[in-house]
């Protein structure tokens, strides 16, 4: 069986070695995971992932594994630990146009002006502004729970198990029951209860942020602890 992890710099292992670390894919929580699972491992995420690329990359992925010919989805776990609301992606208009690094891709997080207007193309940092300028939390929340069941519905249309969990605090609104009503909660049991997201529950359990962080990241330890705590729940829920 393979378990095919995807998500943002929480899932990618961000900032466990050195500052500024943006995947470190050997010490990550999903490997570990697999590990205890006896399972094999797949980490697509990247730091600055949204779930606009958590969506794209699982689709083309899952779509190569299908070409496969000894595909069978029996074999294959889907776990995502969806990043935070206000982000997107963006791909590269010329063939060396700046700023695009993931196979033409840009991800687009709020709050990182400076690095954009440093690295990026002009176009697409004035396309990152415009964008920031018109974020607001119930579009946001409603983008999320629209790429959250495009990918649940494939996954239950190619029957593939998997579970979702969030990464961050920055959950989706609470009054869209017409999104939320679609949702196997038994597949994305708290996705409205921050307290059970990733950062939560190792805030909760007394972890602190790696001794290399700059960004909010936690350490192998903390890597260790999550893995357990996911496996136990996959077991315990019969989730595999």
């Amino acid at each position: 069986m393979l378990l095919l992890a995807n998500g943002c710099s929480h899932t990618a292992g961000a900032e466990i070695e050195f500052s500024l670390q943006g995947e470190c894919y050997n010490k990550a929580w999903p490997l570990k995971l697999a590990n205890s699972l006896g399972i094999q491992h797949k980490n697509l995420s990247i730091s600055g992932a949204s779930d606009d690329r958590v969506v794209r990359t699982t689709i083309e992925y899952i779509a190569k594994l299908k070409q496969k010919s000894d595909y069978d989805p029996s074999n294959l776990f889907v776990i995502i630990n969806w990043p935070g609301l206000h982000r997107t992606e963006l791909f590269k208009t010329t063939r060396d146009e700046r700023g695009f690094w993931d196979n033409g891709w840009m991800p687009l997080v709020s709050g990182n002006e400076e690095t954009y207007k440093k690295q990026s193309s002009k176009s697409a940092f004035s396309y990152y502004k415009m964008w920031v300028i018109r974020q607001n939390n119930l579009q946001a929340s409603i983008k999320f729970y629209s790429n959250v069941l495009l990918l649940q519905n494939l996954l239950i249309a190619n029957k593939i198990k998997y579970l979702f969990w969030n990464s961050c605090k920055t959950i989706s609104d609470n009054n869209l029951f017409q999104y939320y009503n679609e949702l196997n909660h038994k597949r994305f049991p708290f996705i409205l209860e921050e307290q059970f997201s990733y950062v939560d529950l190792l805030e909760a359990n007394g972890f602190k942020h790696s001794p290399y962080a700059k960004w909010g990241h936690y350490g192998e330890d903390a890597q260790d602890w999550f893995a357990n705590y996911l496996s136990e729940y996959i077991q315990v829920n019969k989730l595999i």
